[in-house]
């Protein structure tokens, strides 16, 4: 039988396992070595189990009205998990095809890195505290971040055409670029399930 605090904390260990991942892959990313992204195949399935218990859970209660918004949440998960497998095997294929990224494409990597792994403590704190002020504030912040990431995409398709990316990484970039926008638009929505009036 799930209740609304149940939901609740399989939605923390869910986001603690994304956390999980996506750090393992920046780890992968910074050191250009792939023995530090070995595990995350490992939390991505957790990821997925948890995913499928949640929304039987979820189904089994549909005709509570405090829970039936809630069946669209698992699918948000698997989402997230898709993307941040996106993210893995272009990590890993920058590594094994020992890919250059120019100095500005690096740096852009670290700030979507970095600021998506802040917005996820910050998205499992509102949702732990129920705090509607912050979870205004990190929804904004999610849909800045999909913006930086579009961003990001027209300033290397200006370095591409400039000569000073090579062409041989611009589609591992890109496929970074689209990571970052499906896991933070994702997450949004599973912020937005806790709090429907940011819908």
């Amino acid at each position: 039988m799930a209740s609304h605090d149940e939901i609740k904390n399989d939605t923390l260990g869910m986001i603690n396992h994304t956390k999980e991942m996506l750090e393992m892959i920046y780890e992968g990313f910074r050191k250009h070595n792939l023995s530090s992204i070995g595990k995350v195949e490992e939390v991505e399935e957790k990821l997925y189990k948890d995913s499928e218990c949640l929304l039987k859970s979820i189904l089994r209660e549909r005709s509570n009205e405090d829970i039936k918004h809630f069946i669209p949440l698992p699918e948000h998960f698997d989402r997230v998990g898709k993307g941040l497998n996106k993210l893995f095997n272009a990590t890993k294929k920058k590594i094994r095809e020992d890919a250059l990224f120019s100095d500005k494409s690096v740096k852009e990597a670290y700030k979507l890195f970095d600021e998506t792994l802040v917005l996820l403590k910050s998205v499992s704190n509102c949702i732990s505290t129920s705090n509607g002020d912050l979870a205004k504030h990190m929804d904004e912040n999610g849909k800045r971040l999909c913006e930086l990431a579009d961003e990001y995409a027209t300033f290397h398709e200006e370095r591409l055409i400039a000569g000073v990316c090579m062409p041989k990484s611009a589609p591992i970039y890109l496929d970074i670029l689209e990571s970052f926008r499906s896991v933070v638009w994702n997450v949004r929505k599973i912020l937005q399930e806790f709090f429907v009036k940011l819908k």
